[in-house]
């Protein structure tokens, strides 16, 4: 679509329907004008709440959950939003600052509008004054949440700013005090109950160590200061003494041991190794070596018979005599230490077996014994859990745990709320234009006249070849409407459809559904410019109008000059017999004697003959009225002509029709 043709098109658009555009545009602007006039002047104050999705954590382990989940938390603060809007707390504020005596929230009696509504059943009238004030104030309070951050916003809006400041400020304090009171009311609760039942737990604790001290008695399993049982324990003992006694058997036996080989290798101090070391020996050593070092020295000075060297081999054999001695001593009391070793171990062994013999007789009660102590151990625990929770939750009571806390309190407005009354009659007039053009679109939408020469083009596909206007007849006082004569539409119409002296192209089908004056005035129009241009011309009448016809030649003679000759045929002269063959040799007769013929047709689908003479005819041409341009209707008619659709050259319109 061309820039002209949008423009024509939106110009044809608002000619239709200007009266409902400016009559819904005038409308809302006189509705916006009163509301400006006399609407209530209002003002908004709010108080912002932060609200702590993770809670205040006073003390371990909490009863408040702390903020875990995003989900969670922004669940929380929407419920917070709810107990701000509660009637629990509005009621405290309306106590508070006694609203039930304002006459802004309803005090005294229920105003004329209020009972009407309440008549009509569109509200219930509170007969409580207080209620009434609650409900005055809760129509007034907004509480909205910021959905980037966990801040609420209490709105208040009254006609005065003070007020509205006021109680946007009292109505979040007495939320927190609210939140406040039930948190400590909670812990209040919970710690009576935790403290009953740390009573019963008590009682079960006290129960299961007297069942295991009961048990321990009465199968003799005494236990020790270290916790053990006396079997365990004495097992343990045995077990060490054996360990020592053992240790010394072999250190009883290694000196026997190391007394026979120093008596077999004979006497010598290599052969004295420290299992046979004492005091005596270590000296008796150390004396032996200073006399063999002598008695080495004096035998490479003197001569083997020298009194000296005699005395100092005497000495060392004295020595060794000495030594000897020392070995039968520490040999002796080896072997009896030995002897004395073994005999302890029978013993200890002896006990050992004994006290394994008791602990095994009593190896099913020291199990039973074990799970009674593992039950009084896990009540204890339990116990001492809910004990000192109990006594968290008491001290919990006195401390100001709310999760919320004022960031932002209000004060009162400068100017009121809403907008001002110029916007407000800007915007009426732009709603009031923008609803006009709405309403005037959906009129067109489903309305099913074609007004527009496009929008016949895209219905039907076919061009409009010519468009005739109508004048009002000369002294009709019905008000019926002629064809005005337009000599100039009617050639271009002509030459269009080929019709001119010598062209092949004469017969031309005038398809009209409703046959009404103009499309017959249309036909006689064609045939008296056609008979102008030195034409004769056949009007074949297919639908027994002969009466209209000959009117319509008589209103359109002056208009032309009479050159031609112009005959009249009623179809039903020519298929009298009802024979095809009949119209095919009467048409074929009329075009060898005529220059143009031209059918005034009905539709194929309201005349069965209309079939047969549209097979016979070089070009086919639907007539529609501009006031009569239905959507259904020109859909039918065309739908009528598919099986001659290469025929049909194009539309004709009588009547005003816009371009686009």
């Amino acid at each position: 679509m061309t820039a002209a043709e949008l423009r024509s098109g939106s110009l044809a658009f608002l000619r239709r329907n200007w009266r409902l555009i400016v009559a819904t545009t005038a409308a809302v602007v006189l509705v916006g004008a009163l509301y400006a006039v006399f609407a209530p002047v209002k003002y908004r104050s709010a108080a912002q709440l932060l609200i702590d999705p993770r809670g205040l954590q006073i003390l371990k382990n909490e009863i408040t959950r702390s903020g875990d989940s995003t989900d969670g938390n922004l669940v929380d603060i929407e419920n917070q939003r709810y107990i701000l809007l509660s009637r629990s707390i509005l009621q405290q504020v309306v106590d508070q600052q006694k609203l039930e005596d304002n006459p802004m929230f309803g005090g005294g009696q229920p105003g004329m509008l209020s009972r009407i509504a309440a008549s009509l059943g569109i509200r219930k009238i509170a007969t409580d004054r207080r209620a009434r004030a609650v409900q005055a104030l809760a129509d007034m309070v907004e509480v909205v949440r910021n959905e980037r951050a966990y801040v609420l916003d209490v709105v208040v809006t009254t006609p005065n700013p003070e007020l509205s400041a006021t109680l946007a400020n009292v109505i979040a304090r007495t939320y927190l005090e609210a939140q406040n009171e039930a948190k400590s009311e909670i812990a209040k609760r919970a710690s009576e109950d935790l403290s009953k039942r740390a009573e019963e737990l008590r009682k079960q604790v006290q129960t299961a160590e007297a069942d295991v001290e009961r048990y321990r008695a009465e199968h003799d399993l005494v236990q020790t200061p270290t916790g053990r049982l006396l079997g365990e324990q004495q097992i343990t003992d045995l077990s060490s003494q054996l360990g020592l006694i053992r240790a010394r058997i072999a250190d009883a036996q290694a000196k026997v041991d190391a007394v026979d080989r120093a008596r077999k290798g004979g006497i010598s101090l290599e052969s004295l190794n420290e299992a046979l070391s004492s005091p005596t020996m270590t000296g008796l050593r150390a004396q032996y070596a200073q006399a063999a070092q002598q008695e080495a020295s004096l035998a490479t000075q003197l001569g083997p018979r020298h009194p000296a060297l005699i005395q100092a081999q005497e000495q060392m054999r004295d020595i060794k005599r000495q030594i000897s001695a020392e070995l039968d001593r520490i040999a002796a009391a080896a072997r009896t230490d030995l002897a004395r070793a073994k005999s302890s171990e029978l013993s200890l062994q002896r006990q050992s077996g004994d006290v394994r013999v008791s602990n095994d007789k009593n190896n099913v009660a020291l199990v039973e014994l074990r799970d009674l102590e593992r039950a009084a151990e896990a009540s204890r625990t339990v116990y001492q859990a809910f004990l000192g929770r109990a006594k968290e939750l008491g001290e919990s009571q006195g401390i100001d745990s709310t999760n919320a806390r004022v960031i932002s309190p209000a004060i009162p407005a400068a100017k009121p709320a809403g907008a001002s009354g110029p916007l407000i009659l800007a915007g009426s007039l732009l709603f009031g234009l923008t609803l006009g053009m709405s309403l005037a679109y959906a009129r067109e939408r489903l309305d099913d006249r074609i007004r527009s020469r496009r929008q016949l083009l895209e219905l039907t596909g076919l061009p409009v070849l010519a468009t005739f206007a109508t004048q009002a007849r000369t002294g009709d006082r019905a008000g019926r409407r002629a064809l005005a004569p337009d000599r100039a539409t009617f050639r271009d119409l002509l030459a269009r459809l080929g019709v001119q002296a010598e062209a092949d192209q004469r017969s031309v089908a005038l398809v009209s559904r409703h046959r009404t004056a103009l499309s017959t005035q249309l036909v006689a129009g064609l045939a008296e410019f056609a008979r102008w241009e030195d034409l004769d011309v056949v009007v074949v009448d297919c639908g027994g109008a002969s009466s209209q016809l000959a009117d319509a030649f008589e209103q359109n003679a002056a208009a032309a000059t009479r050159r031609g000759d112009v005959r009249v045929v009623q179809l039903a002269n020519i298929m009298r017999t009802g024979s095809q063959r009949r119209l095919r040799t009467e048409f074929d007769r009329i075009a060898a004697e005529a220059d143009v013929i031209l059918f005034d047709v009905p539709p194929p689908d309201e005349d069965r003959d209309a079939p047969a003479i549209l097979d016979l005819v070089d070009s086919i041409v639907p007539v529609f009225e501009a006031g009569e341009l239905d959507r259904n209707v020109i859909a039918s008619t065309i739908e009528g002509l598919a099986d001659h659709e290469e025929r049909v050259a194009g539309v004709v319109v009588i009547g005003e029709l816009a371009a686009a």
